[in-house]
């Protein structure tokens, strides 16, 4: 959701929209809460069964899903995406569009016969439009066509390195199963060195737009990287610090852009 609301302010003030596109906002914006990902993730569990029993990680630090509870997620997922799916018809061409483009990539990412997260680098291509499509979504949705395409550019090569570095701890059980990734094809060192290039280049094109809190954004990614570069036995350990140092920055740049409208 934190990337649909950036994209939402960014386009302006939403709170000077007619009401219909008030609406909408409001109904994409639930979309993108709940619904959504339970969406990505459910279709991810679903489909990462073979993978995720091999991880330890899955069994420490998240939960391994069961294929007896696989029908009653996908059930799930159906009950909460059909009512929002047919909410969305009523919004423009171009929002609806990247609305598919969403739905299309966060299905086959995981699902076969695509199963992008096995194939790079299109495992990136996809999760990077996973993460950044909300954002395109909330913009578009306030009838704002003029959209800058180099942020979103940065915004794609921030979530590239967000999935390689997510990709790290993986490695040794996704080349046990088989699973090719961009983490498991460079190893760990090269992928982490990946992810700094990354997030160094994605906060020197914000810089452009958000100034300097794109730079401090780009100094604690970049100093996270090297102290993973350098401590790997750690690596884990920061791994687990990486969702909550992403909903912070995420919360930081939302309430930049919201109050640099007023």
């Amino acid at each position: 959701m934190g990337t649909f609301l950036v994209g939402m302010v960014a386009s302006g003030n939403p709170l000077d929209y007619e009401t219909e596109t008030i609406l909408t906002l409001v109904v994409l914006g639930i979309f993108f809460s709940l619904p959504a990902n339970l969406f990505i993730y459910g279709v991810n569990d679903i489909f990462d069964y073979e993978t995720d029993r091999l991880n330890n990680k899955k069994t420490s630090y998240e939960k391994l899903l069961m294929p007896e509870e696989h029908k009653k997620l996908s059930v799930m997922i159906g009950f909460f995406l059909f009512p929002f799916i047919s909410l969305l018809f009523f919004t423009n061409i171009y929002c609806l569009l990247a609305v598919a483009i969403f739905l299309f990539t966060g299905f086959f990412y995981s699902a076969r016969p695509i199963r992008a997260k096995s194939k790079p680098p299109l495992d990136i291509l996809f999760s990077s439009i996973i993460y950044v499509s909300p954002a395109v979504i909330g913009y578009l949705a306030t009838d704002n066509y003029n959209l800058d395409w180099l942020p979103v550019l940065a915004g794609l090569i921030w979530a590239s390195a967000m999935q390689t570095y997510s990709a790290v701890p993986d490695i040794n059980a996704d080349r046990m199963a088989g699973v090719k990734t961009l983490a498991t094809q460079l190893g760990e060192r090269r992928a982490l060195l990946f992810c700094l290039v990354a997030f160094a280049v994605s906060a020197l094109i914000g810089f452009f737009y958000v100034g300097y809190v794109s730079l401090a954004f780009g100094v604690i990614y970049v100093t996270l990287m090297m102290l993973s570069i350098f401590k790997k036995d750690k690596v884990f350990k920061y791994y687990t610090y990486f969702p909550l140092i992403n909903t912070f920055f995420g919360a930081v740049l939302y309430f930049y852009l919201f109050l640099s409208l007023f």
